[in-house]
């Protein structure tokens, strides 16, 4: 069990997070502005959404870390609006619990990113 655990933290600090990162871009840009219609007209959510995950996605493409975080930080801004927003309206529950987990993995992925920004630019 100690090996799982340490495996896991190993993995949570320093394993590869481009897919997540790809995820969360294709999330933002195409998905969010459609489910937040849900709790009403949230233009600003929706306009920047799709501009951070557009940025999300050409931010991994170019493998540049600094870019990269950018966009991580971007995306945590996101992420956060729209879990607050969904508490807001009472309806963070069911599959849009989905959001908060979004969430958690922004917030990772923002983790991994700086942690490789900083070891790269010491």
């Amino acid at each position: 069990m100690k090996n799982v655990i340490a495996n896991l933290r190993e993995l949570f600090l320093w394993s590869d997070s481009e897919p997540n990162e790809i995820l969360i871009g294709v999330l933002h840009a195409f998905v969010l502005p459609f489910a937040v219609l849900e709790i009403g007209n949230l233009w600003f959510i929706q306009i920047l959404a799709v501009g951070a995950g557009i940025f999300q996605l050409y931010s991994v493409g170019t493998k540049d870390i600094w870019c990269r975080r950018l966009a991580c930080i971007i995306a945590m801004v996101i992420s956060s609006a729209t879990v607050v927003n969904y508490i807001t309206a009472g309806m963070m529950k069911g599959s849009q619990l989905g959001w908060f987990l979004i969430l958690i993995f922004t917030l990772w992925n923002l983790i991994r990113v700086s942690k490789e920004y900083h070891y790269k630019n010491g």
